[in-house]
């Protein structure tokens, strides 16, 4: 049972990155590095997946192109990896304490596990317009607390029913073209508002795969300290739809303004309209399991369980694409450092979405010739409090951006899960 426990939390920190592919939905590693809170000063092709009306602003060069630019995170809503090292790694047998430790950690909502990937690859921007080729995809399962309080706790409450129907899963993967244009609608330098523009995003997604538990029940009598019953009954159903293709649309809009030159704010409504329609190999798979006479741990044999499974085909069946909005900050208190702050609210939690708020500030410091060092720190969405850093190589023809950012602690390397960002691009 412990190397069963031990291998779901190993499956937390590790799991979501097997899936390519939550609030942000930032490509860019300068973003990362400065925790998704720039969205109100972004330059060329940074913009991809942030307010398309920053693509109005001037930059120093008339082309860019992407080389590559990814940005994957994984993360749980329960264990920290401190945990995880020090009940699952050491062989040492655990305690009461431990386990009630363990249990404590796991909300009543269950053991939440979210991975997300983003891989910009071919992309260029010339002013005022950008299109790039996206790869994309979320995964997110929940997993009651039963289940781990079950085989960690033993059968000790006789008659107690252990309820699993809070369990949920969701993945999907698709690639894509995005194309972006701005407009400047106003400039004037002498004014208190010295620009403001209004910028549009429109996407084509081609879906891969898409999975969802659409209906997860099971119950477990346990019986095992009665008088006349030392067994446990199981009896758990599932259904699960899927698809192998789907087509599908979407768009961004926002608007920026800035104050006095060195203040900024920008309003963007993501994925405003958006659909997928999954039509390729569509099918329902039904999954049903009994048992009357098992005994935990050690009585759990295939030749006492009674299951089935059928899958069916069933008609094409459309997604929406989390809406998510966003207002940004900047400041420019010196030419040398920036502030950035953000609010994102999301509208939906369909496809891997959350409708928990999530504020975030950043900074970026560019005093260092070549050397740009960022920061930033981010409260709330689905990774809870996070810690960002970043840094880069920025020449004048070419620049490396790389970021880290630690979930759910303050304590680096200590954490509920990581994130990587790498952004390279030209620019001429």
């Amino acid at each position: 049972m412990k190397n069963l426990i031990s291998n779901i939390l190993l499956m937390v920190f590790l799991g979501g990155f097997t899936t390519v592919i939550h609030g942000q939905q930032a490509y860019d590693a300068r973003s990362a590095g400065m925790a998704f809170s720039n969205g109100a000063v972004t330059h060329g092709l940074q913009q991809v997946g942030l307010n398309p009306a920053t693509l109005a602003l001037k930059t120093d060069y008339k082309l860019e192109f992407n080389l590559l630019s990814i940005n994957a995170t994984a993360n749980n809503n329960s264990f920290k990896k401190s945990q995880y090292d020090k009940y699952f790694t050491t062989g040492d047998q655990l305690t009461s304490d431990d386990i009630q430790d363990i249990l404590n950690s796991i909300p009543e909502s269950g053991l939440r596990v979210d991975g997300l990937a983003r891989v910009n690859t071919l992309a260029f921007y010339v002013p005022n317009f950008s299109i790039s080729l996206i790869g994309l995809g979320v995964a997110v399962g929940n997993i009651p607390r039963e289940f781990v309080e079950l085989p960690l706790g033993g059968n000790v409450e006789p008659g107690r029913i252990y309820n699993f129907n809070n369990a949920k899963a969701n993945d999907w993967t698709g690639v894509g073209v995005v194309a972006s244009g701005a407009l400047p609608v106003w400039e004037n330098p002498s004014a208190t508002v010295d620009f403001f523009s209004i910028g549009a995003t429109f996407k084509y997604i081609s879906g891969i795969h898409y999975d969802q538990v659409v209906r997860a029940e099971g119950i477990l009598k346990d019986f095992s300290l009665a008088d006349d019953n030392p067994y446990v009954e199981v009896d758990g159903n599932l259904e699960v739809v899927s698809s192998n293709g789907g087509k599908g649309v979407g768009a961004d809009f926002g608007v920026l303004a800035t104050i006095n030159k060195n203040f900024s704010v920008g309003l963007t409504l993501l994925n405003a309209f958006s659909s997928v329609n999954w039509s390729k190999e569509t099918e329902r798979l039904v999954y049903s399991i009994r048992g009357d006479s098992l005994g935990l741990p050690d009585n759990i044999k295939d030749s006492l369980l009674v299951h089935s499974d059928s899958t069916y085909a069933i008609d094409a069946f459309s997604t929406h694409i989390p809406r998510v909005l966003d207002l940004a900050l900047a400041y420019q208190f010196t030419p040398d450092f920036l502030v950035t702050a953000q609010w994102e609210q999301g509208l939906d939690a369909n496809m891997g979405g959350t409708t928990r708020a999530r504020v975030a500030v950043g900074f970026e410091y560019t005093g260092i010739p070549l050397v740009p060092l960022r920061a930033g720190l981010t409260v709330g969405a689905k990774t809870g409090t996070s810690l960002a850093f970043g840094a880069g190589i920025n020449l004048k023809s070419w620049y490396l951006d790389l970021a880290y950012l630690n979930h759910g602690s303050f304590v680096v390397g200590d954490f509920k899960g990581i994130g990587f960002a790498l952004s390279t691009r030209l620019r001429f």
